[in-house]
Parts: C-alpha cells; sequence; structure tokens
C-alpha cells in the first residue's frame, strides 16, 4: 500500500523586536559584497574578496484591528518622528524546535504598503535593511 505525503506550509515564526508578528511571507537577500580583485593591467582576476555585506528583504502580513500597524507595534516610528526611527530586531524561528534560521540584531524598515480591499483581509507589507545577520551556525 502506498504512503501518502502530507506537505505543509513553513512551520516558521517570526519575531520583530522581540514581538510575534503575523507574517504570511518573508523574503530576504543576504549580499556578501564578494568583488573581483584585479592586479595592474590585468584582466584576470586574482581573488575575490569581501567587501560590504548588506541584507535586505521584505516581509507581508495581517493588520490586525486595533494594533496600530507598524507604529503601533513600535516597528517603525510616527512620520512626524521619523529622524527617531528605532532599530529593531529581526528573528526567524522555526517552531518545532525554536531553532533560529535568521537573526539580525538590527534592522530599520524602510518602507510600507497597504491593502484594503472592501471585504477581506488588511494586508501590510514592508521592506527593511538590516545590519550583520547572523545564521545559527554563525553564532557558536
Amino acid at each position: 500500500m502506498a504512503q501518502s505525503t502530507v506537505l505543509t506550509g513553513a512551520l516558521i515564526r517570526l519575531y520583530l523586536g522581540g514581538k510575534l508578528y503575523p507574517a504570511s511571507n518573508i523574503s530576504y537577500t543576504i549580499d556578501y559584497g564578494e568583488q573581483e580583485i584585479f592586479g595592474i593591467d590585468s584582466i584576470h582576476p586574482q581573488e575575490i574578496a569581501t567587501t560590504r555585506i548588506s541584507v535586505q528583504g521584505t516581509v507581508s502580513g495581517f493588520r490586525i484591528q486595533l494594533d496600530g500597524g507598524l507604529q503601533g507595534k513600535d516597528i517603525r516610528s510616527k512620520i512626524n518622528e521619523a529622524l527617531y526611527s528605532p532599530y529593531i530586531s529581526f528573528r526567524i524561528q522555526d517552531r518545532k524546535n525554536n531553532f533560529d534560521i535568521l537573526y539580525i540584531q538590527q534592522i530599520k524598515v524602510t518602507n510600507g504598503q497597504m491593502s484594503i480591499p472592501s471585504k477581506g483581509t488588511v494586508k501590510l507589507n514592508f521592506s527593511f535593511k538590516g545590519i550583520i545577520p547572523y545564521n545559527v551556525l554563525d553564532r557558536s
């Protein structure tokens, strides 16, 4: 008899600033900043060196009634206080074993987008840029 397989979605949790965030989709890119180093008058690279490491991404989530959105959760400052926008932590964690998939000590939300349908769920998406991304093995 054939054994059936059940596919499920990603079993992860997202914490922003130490608080659980209702995310439906997370996408991020880590650019390790590796560039070719050329010698004088050489057309071939001599080595590949790390320059600047950066991380950025997007999060799609939901706007829950009376939660205040990004400002209410202290993820982003009010528009009239933009100079004081906080850095927050960003943690993607496996639900089954509480294993960190990605941890960034400091990110800033760089833009936000809200979609409000006449019927249905209000969606809140935002982009972020981060400083020093850590994978699990980096933190040992």
